[in-house]
């Protein structure tokens, strides 16, 4: 396993990623004194985390399921959005993506007037909540007690919100202590997810496992007894550890299209729209 420590190290960054101030309503969705501190946002944003494998790979994905459903000028709104790895991204591919953060997170270079810190989704005011055309919940949900009726909101006071992009951690059977650790309620399968979404009023189009080199490693690593790490270190945007990253980027984005499906990976992605007289469809 020592070729692999590398990947090993930065496997679960996205599980610290998005243990942020998710508390985006006034369901009571975790304890007020959970919301990042300065140090905190430091230790989990580290320099250059944004070439991390797993950034580079989801944020390929998410713009490629996002953009076909929006129209020229549709605003997105990334709710839960930290430091601004998805805006940044999104922005540079000409999309008007902006963000809101509950906790006072340093946000990206020149990302100061896209994102607004310190923001309840909620209460924003009801003329631009109305020009929300699309949502990103990206690794949000797991984090949240009462998961269908934090949708059941979006769904009543964004009206004009259509699309919802959203990705979960995936597989229960590779659930750890570092679930716990970071506050994850579950880890979804996609029958689990298409149901809490069709409760809340939406119609799951497109359901699909993402990452499976990881969920294989992941399972390797429960069945061995190996240790998730929580330290991660910043990385530059040249040398060895960056080629590491662009090559394991590369790599999970080309197995999304090869790999069947129906077999597991580590995440779920899924596209939902505001239904429009259809119904929902069964997922297996």
């Amino acid at each position: 396993m020592s070729g692999w420590a590398p990947a090993l190290r930065h496997l679960d960054v996205y599980r610290i990623l998005c243990y942020r101030s998710l508390r985006h309503s006034h369901i009571p969705l975790m304890p007020e004194d959970e919301i990042f501190t300065a140090n905190e946002y430091r230790d989990v944003y580290p320099a250059g985390i944004e070439r991390n494998f797993w950034n580079r790979a989801r944020n390929k994905l998410v713009y490629q399921l996002l953009a076909p459903h929006l129209g020229e000028g549709d605003l997105v709104m990334d709710v839960g959005c930290g430091t601004g790895i998805v805006v940044n991204h999104l922005k540079s591919r000409g999309l008007n993506i902006r963000g809101v953060e509950l906790g006072a997170a340093p946000l990206m270079a020149g990302l100061e007037h896209d994102i607004d810190t310190g923001t309840d989704l909620f209460e924003l005011e009801e003329t631009r909540k109305h020009k929300i055309k699309a949502i990103l919940l990206l690794d949000v949900l797991e984090h949240i007690g009462d998961r269908e009726k934090f949708l059941g909101r979006i769904h009543r006071e964004l009206p004009n919100c259509t699309t919802l992009l959203i990705t979960v951690p995936a597989r229960m059977e590779i659930w750890s202590s570092y679930d716990e650790h970071w506050g994850h309620y579950l880890r979804y399968d996609r029958p689990t997810l298409a149901a809490e979404l069709t409760s809340a009023g939406f119609v799951p189009r497109k359901i699909l496992y993402f990452f499976h080199w990881v969920y294989l490693v992941s399972v390797v690593m429960k069945k061995l007894g190996i240790q998730k790490q929580t330290d991660f270190s910043p990385i530059k945007a040249t040398g060895v550890n960056a080629f590491f990253h662009r090559f394991l980027g590369f790599i999970s984005s080309i197995e999304s299209k090869l790999v069947p499906n129906a077999f597991p990976g580590s995440t779920i992605a899924c596209v939902a729209h505001r239904p429009s007289g259809s119904m929902a469809r069964s997922i297996d």
